[in-house]
């Protein structure tokens, strides 16, 4: 499994949550597809695509969720570390200080 850093895991914390608590399988339905993605990028770090829109620094990538309106966002260098679980309706950059984080 990738690493994971703080902020992310509890984006992932709290989307299972709030889909738990709009229907009782949604929460477990999101949890399978993280980690049916995190398993991909375990695998296969290479295979998302990286994101190239302005202000992103290079070497980001990211993979979309089929079933829920989020990205799981990582770095492959100097290591895999997922930086964010982005929900598509949120800003695209917010979380790019947290690349600061990896070391």
């Amino acid at each position: 499994m990738p690493e994971v850093l703080k902020a992310a895991s509890r984006e992932f914390d709290d989307a299972v949550y709030e889909y738990e608590g709009r229907r009782a399988t949604y929460g477990g339905r999101f949890y399978d597809e993280i980690e049916r993605i995190f398993d991909v990028i375990d695998r296969l770090p290479d295979l998302g695509p990286p994101w190239l829109l302005d202000g992103i620094p290079e070497g980001v990538r990211h993979v979309p969720l089929r079933a829920f309106p989020y990205d799981v966002v990582y770095i492959t260098d100097p290591r895999v570390v997922v930086v964010a679980m982005r929900c598509t309706h949120r800003d695209p950059t917010y979380w790019i200080d947290r690349l600061d984080e990896v070391k």
